[in-house]
Order: structure tokens, then C-alpha cells, then sequence
């Protein structure tokens, strides 16, 4: 008997102590989801990342919900049981909180265990087990104020090129310019609020290299709205007439009127394909403006040639201007019935002073 204990002590003991070390080096980050502005019906998003200090082998997650009010809000992206791979020191999982409409206002709380177990826990002997835990407190309220906030993450002026053929051409330019060749803002947008929102307007304005001559100067305010407690990318567009060649930008981001973010941002404006195959070109809405515009001619044309297009076109106009032809007869009638018996009142008055 105490032969069999000896042998299983020193493995007990390694269990112990690899336990305790690798509890020590194991946390979540967050450790803890608060949101005092959520309405009933939006949906918020948090990423909880689990850490560890060593990543020498692969460890399996298991998570447990426990919030009974609000259980059923609440889903991981990566479901109640997940790996860590092996070389993985932060594994992220998706916390989506979503209280349907309906629901009653006011405070509530709960929290998430993570427990972390070795992949082949399920093969060891009963009462052998190295597990690893940590808990995410949450902290939530419902509300019907709206509240409209966001933050911009990361701005850019991306380069872009000058159009190519065919839609370089005098024919096409004057459209495919105002519609395809523009300046863009790229921004990634946080909205923090719990209502649709958006910047209320972006600025560009464009000096030259040497930043002594302002070139142009533009604003949008159709910027599109962000869905609350989410992060986007969006664009703001201005059509440009710059030619190619390196250039500066003061973008300057607002909240009502007050500007919230300012940039200094250099980009380029390059010949046709000097971006590369991959950032050439304007896409496929050209061709098929393009294609459109010559089936709409050829249609036209193919009807003139066969006449019915004409004879529709007369029969809509007479149809049309009939009713004016039969007003403007009858006027013309009667102004010329008075007008003969005023010529002739005029004869007989001059044929009598003369006698």
C-alpha cells in the first residue's frame, strides 16, 4: 500500500504544482462588461480576451453563462466549449449581448466562467484534474434615453489614379469624373452611443506638396450611419480635379459643429495603373454605365430606322396638341371676322368724308 501511494505522490504533486503555475499566469481581459445605455432591441458586442502566460500546449475552454435574468441575451461567438492553440498566448472570444424588445428597464447583473481544462482531461482517472478558471462580471442596464456618441479609430487619404481610357475621353469625362474620380476619407468609426449615428460632416482641403497653395477644398455630410455599440468603416467622397503628383490633406472631422478630429495626411494621385493591377481600374459600375448608354442608342436608332418611333411620336404629339389646334381655330375665326368688319367700318367712314 504504501509502495502504491509512493509511486502516485510524486505525480500528484506535479499536477499540483503545473496547476498552480499555470493558474497564476492565466487571466481575461476585460475581467469585467459594463453598459449603462443599452434599449431593448439593439445589440451590443464586446471581445473578452483570455490570456496566458505560456502557450506550450493546447488547452480547451469550456464557458458557463451564469445570469439568469439574462441567459438568454447572451451568446459566444465561439460557442460553450472552445480550443487554445498550442503558440496562442490571447485567444479572443465575442461576447454579443442582445435584450429583445419588450424587455422591462433597469439593472442587471451576472457573470461568465471560463474554465480552462488540458484537451485530454476527459481520459484522466476521476479526481486527477488540472483546471484553470476566471470570470467576467457584467453589469448592464436598460434604458429608453437615447444617447448619440462615437470615436474615430483610424483615418487615411488613400492614393488613387487618374482614369484611364475610355473614360479619359472629352465624350465621357465630364460624367465618369464627377461620378468615379474622387478624394476619399476612409474612417473606422466607433459608435459608443445607443442610437444610429454617424459624423455630421467631413472637410478636405488639399495643398500642394509644399503646403503653401491650398487647391481645393470640399465637405460631406452624407456620411453613412453606424448601428449602435458597433465600429465601421466609412467613406467620405469628393469629386477632384487634381492631376497627378503628391499631395497634403487637412481632414477635419465633426460633431455638430464643433470638430471633434484634425489630420494632416499626404497621398498621391497616380497615372493610370500606377497603382498596380490590383488598385487600377474604377470597377465594374463604368462599363456597365457604359453598356447601358449604347443599348439605350442602338434601341433609338434601331426604332428610327424602322419608322415606328416617329409614328408614335407624331401620334402623341397631335393627340396632345389637339385640343390647342381646335382653342386656336376658333380664335383665329372670330379675330378675323372682327377684323374684316373693321376694315370695312374704316372704308365706309373714309369713302364718306371724302364725298
Amino acid at each position: 500500500m504504501i509502495k502504491k501511494v509512493l509511486k502516485i505522490l510524486p505525480v500528484f504533486l506535479l499536477f499540483i504544482i503545473w496547476a498552480q503555475a499555470a493558474q497564476a499566469g492565466f487571466g481575461v481581459s476585460p475581467p469585467h462588461i459594463i453598459n449603462h445605455q443599452l434599449t431593448p432591441g439593439s445589440e451590443y458586442k464586446e471581445e473578452v480576451r483570455l490570456l496566458r502566460s505560456s502557450a506550450e500546449d493546447d488547452l480547451k475552454a469550456q464557458i458557463k453563462i451564469n445570469a439568469p435574468e439574462i441567459e438568454d441575451w447572451i451568446t459566444i461567438d465561439k460557442g460553450e466549449e472552445f480550443l487554445l492553440p498550442k503558440g496562442m498566448l490571447q485567444v479572443p472570444m465575442i461576447v454579443t449581448i442582445a435584450p429583445p424588445k419588450g424587455t422591462e428597464l433597469g439593472n442587471y447583473q451576472g457573470h461568465i466562467n471560463v474554465r480552462v481544462v488540458p484537451t485530454d482531461d476527459a481520459d484522466r482517472a476521476p479526481g486527477i484534474s488540472i483546471a484553470l478558471g476566471a470570470r467576467v462580471d457584467m453589469d448592464l442596464a436598460l434604458t429608453n434615453v437615447s444617447y448619440a456618441d462615437f470615436l474615430v479609430r483610424v483615418v487615411s487619404v488613400p492614393d488613387f489614379e487618374k482614369l484611364g481610357k475610355p473614360w479619359s475621353f472629352k465624350i465621357w469625362s465630364w460624367l465618369f469624373n464627377k461620378l468615379f474620380y474622387k478624394t476619399k476619407v476612409v474612417m473606422n468609426v466607433e459608435n459608443t452611443g445607443n442610437v444610429k449615428t454617424a459624423p455630421t460632416k467631413v472637410t478636405l482641403d488639399v495643398f500642394d506638396i509644399t503646403k503653401t497653395k491650398k487647391l481645393e477644398s470640399y465637405e460631406d455630410k452624407t456620411l453613412k450611419k453606424i448601428k449602435a455599440f458597433s465600429t465601421q468603416k466609412i467613406e467620405a467622397k469628393f469629386p477632384t480635379k487634381l492631376d497627378t503628383g503628391q499631395y497634403w490633406g487637412e481632414v477635419r472631422v465633426y460633431k455638430g459643429q464643433k470638430i471633434v478630429n484634425y489630420y494632416q495626411i499626404s497621398f498621391a494621385v497616380e497615372k493610370p495603373g500606377g497603382l498596380g493591377s490590383a488598385a487600377s481600374g474604377i470597377g465594374i459600375w463604368p462599363w456597365l454605365i457604359l453598356f447601358a448608354i449604347f443599348l439605350l442608342a442602338g434601341t433609338i436608332i434601331i426604332l428610327l430606322i424602322k419608322g415606328k418611333f416617329w409614328r408614335v411620336f407624331f401620334i402623341i404629339i397631335i393627340f396632345i396638341a389637339r385640343p390647342f389646334v381646335f382653342v386656336i381655330s376658333k380664335l383665329r375665326k372670330g379675330i378675323s371676322q372682327k377684323f374684316w368688319k373693321w376694315v370695312l367700318r374704316k372704308a365706309d367712314k373714309y369713302k364718306q368724308e371724302q364725298e
